[in-house]
């Protein structure tokens, strides 16, 4: 295989229809965690230094974007406007009828605006930064029915499928009251060939940019929930436009494609009805996340979990501009490795006039979790063995509120932390007993690693009938160890 092929085969999920399935990326399991601006996609350069976020990140460890394409005009402008950027350059996906009239033709995709997005992805992939590509914004359909302010003047208002800003007649059933919006997911069942037909060429044009590149995947539609009305005829539509984006991508190559779909706030029969779904690679929630549910769903549906926005169990949503919570960020995102969780994000956005979307700052040094991240990074890269780690073993004594554990017959990874939403909590030094592993008998390496300073110790401890005993050093929060054979060892066995 040559380095133009290796690096083509990108994005795959290993042992799916299994409940172990896991991401990998050119054949290795991937851990991709991290955070930029979710409308990077929105912005000129001027407005947003996509380059200089995504230079930061991977110096740091970190390699993961979740973001949008933009489906309201007057979104992107106000983005823009707040972001210090030039509106008079604004992109587009659509064409204007006029240039700067503002009234777009569905029927014609704006070349400008693909070119720039695609752009964008070949620099994130340069940077080895994995995209969640948000492919279909839900909350552009928000209304002053549905939110107050700002955001329902600048989202259905300004959003390209409503039948003010476009001059196709084939929108013309969405105007007036407005609850007529919500036909938009109706299109399919409706027989309302013209529209479909428009709704596929944009996500058929989605799979045209990104096909051949080795780091995005989809969620076809972000925050839907709070912004759809009859679920019979919607459900025709998510399915139909996800085989639209699978048919297309088949017919460009045979690398595998990966879907999914945001259920936050979805009723538990709507969710079971999009997990279940086989054009659906991913489980994918963006609402609270725990560990017993991201296991948990694993196990029922077999698919990967993805815990969308960085949205603890405590009710908590985690963000770089939040300076005080980075110890909590770390844990967060070191728990939900351990809930074998490899697509992790969130929020980079600073609050600014009430809107919630200035992202044009430099990230250096404004939030302490970037010195702590290379640890995570580092701790993932010696993991020998992570396809086949399971949720096996437990620790019978050791310190910690919390406790996860999870081991193969060739390793096992421990880690124990405070309290959610606690901090500086300090441990006393203390022998850990960890039983019920899959971990064979004999000698190996014990790692010992602070995710606040890398690793401190490096010991020997022996394993019989899947228990092991380890003296841990007093540390404050959180401690991880790796027990693991030496090479050496492996290759003699």
């Amino acid at each position: 295989m040559t380095d133009s092929e290796d690096r083509r085969e990108g994005l795959a999920i290993e042992e799916a229809g299994t409940e172990r399935a896991y991401f990998a990326h050119n054949g290795k399991p991937l851990l991709s965690f991290g955070g930029m601006a979710d409308v990077a996609f929105y912005l000129n350069q001027d407005a947003y230094d996509y380059k200089r976020w995504a230079t930061w990140m991977a110096e740091h460890g970190r390699n993961h974007i979740r973001a949008y394409l933009p489906l309201s005009w007057k979104h992107v402008e106000k983005t823009t406007e707040i972001n210090g950027g030039d509106v008079s350059n604004c992109l587009f996906p659509y064409k204007e009828t006029e240039p700067g009239s503002r009234i777009f033709d569905l029927n014609q995709l704006d070349e400008a605006f693909w070119a720039r997005f695609r752009d964008q992805l070949e620099f994130l992939e340069e940077k080895g930064q994995i995209v969640h590509l948000l492919v279909w914004n839900g909350w552009q359909l928000r209304a002053p029915d549905t939110s107050a302010g700002t955001k329902s003047e600048i989202n259905w208002p300004g959003h390209f499928f409503n039948p003010s800003p476009n001059c196709n007649d084939f929108t013309a059933h969405q105007c007036g009251d407005l609850e007529n919006r919500y036909a938009i997911y109706h299109s399919v069942s409706d027989g309302e060939e013209e529209l479909v037909a428009a709704q596929k060429a944009f996500f058929k044009r989605v799979i045209d940019v990104t096909w051949d590149l080795d780091n995005v995947y989809f969620d076809l539609v972000h925050e839907m929930a709070e912004h759809k009305r009859d679920w019979l005829k919607t459900r025709q539509w998510i399915a139909e436009m996800a085989e639209c984006m699978r048919s297309h991508w088949e017919t460009k190559t045979s690398k595998p494609i990966i879907i999914g779909f945001d259920t936050g706030g979805f009723p538990e029969d709507e969710q079971d009805v999009v997990y279940s779904h086989p054009v659906f690679d991913a489980i994918i929630y963006g609402k609270r996340h725990t560990v017993e549910q991201a296991v948990g769903w694993r196990r029922h549906y077999q698919k990967p979990y993805i815990p969308q926005e960085g949205w603890d169990d405590n009710k908590v949503k985690y963000r770089l501009d939040q300076a005080d919570n980075h110890v909590h960020m770390r844990k967060y995102y070191w728990k939900f490795t351990m809930a074998k969780c490899q697509q992790l994000d969130f929020y980079t956005k600073a609050e600014k006039d009430g809107f919630g979307y200035f992202v044009n700052y430099d990230p250096e040094g404004v939030n302490a979790f970037e010195k702590t991240a290379p640890h995570l990074r580092t701790f993932w890269n010696a993991l020998i063995d992570f396809g086949n780690l399971w949720f096996q073993g437990r620790v019978d004594r050791g310190p910690g509120e919390h406790q996860y554990v999870l081991s193969s017959v060739e390793e096992a990874v421990v880690y124990c932390s405070s309290a959610t939403g606690e901090e500086g909590v300090g441990y006393e030094s203390q022998t850990i007993q960890v039983h019920e592993l899959a971990l064979g008998d004999g000698s190996y390496v014990a790692e010992i690693t602070d995710p606040a300073a890398g690793v401190i110790d490096t010991r020997s401890v022996s394993a019989k009938d899947g228990k092991f005993e380890l003296d841990l050093p007093a540390f404050m929060d959180d401690i991880a160890v790796h027990v693991y054979q030496a090479p050496a060892t492996r290759m003699a066995t």
